[in-house]
């Protein structure tokens, strides 16, 4: 199992727990082209969580503003600022843990 990037969560007391928990589950071979996703504003997601604008919505799907992050069976919707911010934090911590894909996250996050 990987290396958490956020740990010891907080699920009571931090409100973007599920967004740090979403970037936790990418830690390992997909994290790149799964930021590479959400940095073009495109959604992404798995079986038991997910990332998603409001531009990757249906019409009959409830809108909503911000940037909607699932994990298991809990859901938020954070500010663009606070996807931004957790996504960077995300970035960094993937590079110190994988040095050797450095410029790959460098790349990634020169496009923010």
């Amino acid at each position: 199992m990987n290396e958490s990037l956020f740990k010891n969560l907080d699920r009571r007391n931090d409100p973007l727990w599920i967004a740090k928990e979403f970037f936790n589950s990418f830690n390992n071979i997909l994290f790149p082209s799964t930021m590479q996703y959400l940095i073009e504003g495109t959604g992404y997601a798995s079986e038991y969580n997910g990332c998603e604008f409001p531009s990757d919505l249906d019409e009959d799907d409830e809108p909503f503003e911000g940037v909607r992050f699932r994990y298991d069976d809990d859901e938020i919707v954070v500010t663009e600022e606070a996807f931004r911010k957790c996504l960077i934090a995300a970035c960094e911590r993937y590079r110190e843990m994988n040095p050797a894909r450095s410029d790959e996250i460098d790349q990634l996050l020169s496009e923010l």
